[in-house]
């Protein structure tokens, strides 16, 4: 599923791999994953790896980035990411957070690099313990992050668009979860206290609080528990005091935006 349509997305398979802290390169003489080896010609590696198990994947010229749970059937536990250019394989890399999130971005967030909030999204996704990143964005049921104006007159009425195209893979079965990220987080010129804000939606999503009903004050607090263990307790503390209830708002609450940050 994308947030814009992709007339040139018929798979040339292509996958760069950034090396980082998290990526494995292998040898380009090894034989990789399941048989597959390098210079292996796309329809070939489609048979290997299907295109309907894609976990994400960019597309920018004669290069596209694929990723794959790995094992492809089962509990995911790692992620395998493949570069292929000119519809050959050139390399592969395990667990490489920082292309896959770019990947996952680029189809589901509506925001953009260099944009503040996009900046927040993408840093959350990259320090959020790795099992949790891995069940927050699985493809069956994907977090959406779209905005959310609070002034000017799209404040009264938007709309967004997400484009299915023929070679998209199967998305949403499970659902999904939509977190609106309200324009007025631009009043933070860094992206700390946004940061605070964006981990505790996706804290919401990963406890299931509203699937499970718990939308009430200890969900809140649930929440940011689970962000100051992730390690964002900079980040609360910097929401808090941004974007926290002030003197006169309504009632809310007010005790876990403003409670003591252990």
């Amino acid at each position: 599923m994308n947030k814009r349509a992709r007339a040139n997305l018929a798979l040339t398979v292509c996958v760069l791999l950034v090396l980082s802290p998290w990526a494995v390169a292998l040898p380009k003489d090894e034989a990789g994953i399941h048989g597959v080896t390098i210079g292996i010609n796309e329809g070939d590696f489609l048979k290997i790896y299907p295109q309907n198990k894609l976990r994400d994947f960019r597309h920018a010229g004669v290069d596209d980035w694929l990723s794959f749970n790995e094992p492809l059937d089962g509990a995911s536990h790692d992620v395998v990411t493949f570069y292929f250019q000119d519809q050959k394989l050139i390399r592969w890399a395990l667990n490489d957070r920082p292309e896959i999130v770019k990947e996952y971005l680029a189809e589901f967030c509506f925001y953009q690099d260099p944009d503040v909030i996009y900046k927040a999204v993408r840093d959350v996704l990259l320090r959020m313990p790795y099992d949790d990143f891995l069940n927050a964005t699985r493809r069956q049921r994907p977090m959406l992050f779209t905005e959310f104006y609070d002034s000017g007159t799209a404040r009264f009425a938007s709309s967004s668009e997400f484009i299915v195209n023929d070679n998209d893979p199967p998305c949403c079965k499970e659902g999904f979860t939509i977190i609106k990220l309200g324009m007025g987080l631009g009043l933070s010129k860094t992206p700390g206290p946004i940061e605070g804000v964006v981990a505790h939606e996706i804290a919401h999503r990963v406890l299931d609080t509203i699937r499970k009903g718990n939308v009430n004050c200890d969900a809140e607090r649930a929440a940011n528990r689970l962000i100051r263990k992730w390690g964002f307790k900079k980040e609360f503390k910097q929401a808090s005091q941004l974007f926290g209830q002030k003197k006169g708002d309504p009632a809310g609450c007010q005790e876990v935006t403003h409670q003591a940050i252990r």
